[in-house]
């Protein structure tokens, strides 16, 4: 079933490209990634996927369709990714992102939202980005339940081309709510400190402090 679904749906996405831009159909439908696997000498799942370059010479716009799985519980998939290209202000400014999946058992949505702002003599080195994460997952089988969601929102610093510092809260229907704060190579040190809250109820139940080595060179 679910490779004749991906088929199907394939077989529309490719023929819908060609009869809108005939000349471009080429550039447009990438080649699909496929791949299957198995043990023991016996078939275990598949994972196929189909691309469409949409890119125009502002965005660089991709759209996704995958199928995963094995025969009888696949995983349908769809992401749209649009991209601001660089230009003389900011290295990456603005990206949208939406994606779909669902399965015998749940059906999820996410988006995904950033921006940049550039500021100083030289705004394409040294900008704040903001971003915000949302996704909600809803159970099948049980229609009557309120979906969990979940959203983050971020905010990075980024001074001479190099990240510095970034903060993020989060929070939805799980009671995760939290505070991450991270700090990247201070003082040219080469790594990361991240200090992260998590609150249940009012109450502080997880925090941690963690440290990462940042690659400086090799």
């Amino acid at each position: 079933m679910g490779f004749r679904a991906l088929a199907s749906l394939i077989a529309a996405v490719a023929a819908t490209a060609a009869f809108a831009a005939p000349a471009t159909a080429g550039d447009i439908v990438r080649k699909p990634d496929l791949a299957v696997w198995g043990a023991d000498g016996r078939f275990q799942g598949y994972s196929a996927a189909q691309t469409l370059d949409l890119s125009s010479d502002a965005e660089k716009a991709t759209f996704t369709a995958k199928v995963a799985g094995n025969l009888d519980d696949p995983t349908y998939n769809f992401d749209l990714n649009l991209n601001q290209k660089p230009d003389e202000h900011v290295t990456t400014n603005r990206a949208v992102g939406v994606g779909a999946s669902w399965n015998a058992r749940e059906a999820a949505i996410r988006s995904s939202l950033a921006r940049s702002f550039g500021f100083g003599l030289l705004p394409k080195t040294n900008y704040v980005r903001l971003s915000m994460d949302m996704n909600a997952v809803q159970p099948v089988y049980l229609r009557g339940r309120m979906p969990v969601t979940r959203a983050n929102v971020r905010s990075e610093l980024t001074l001479d081309g190099r990240r510095v510092a970034s903060i993020a809260v989060g929070g939805g229907t799980t009671g995760q709510e939290g505070v991450d704060f991270s700090l990247t190579r201070p003082f040219d040190l080469p790594a990361e400190f991240t200090v992260s809250l998590r609150a249940d109820d009012e109450r502080v139940q997880d925090g941690r402090l963690m440290v990462k080595l940042v690659r400086a060179t090799w």
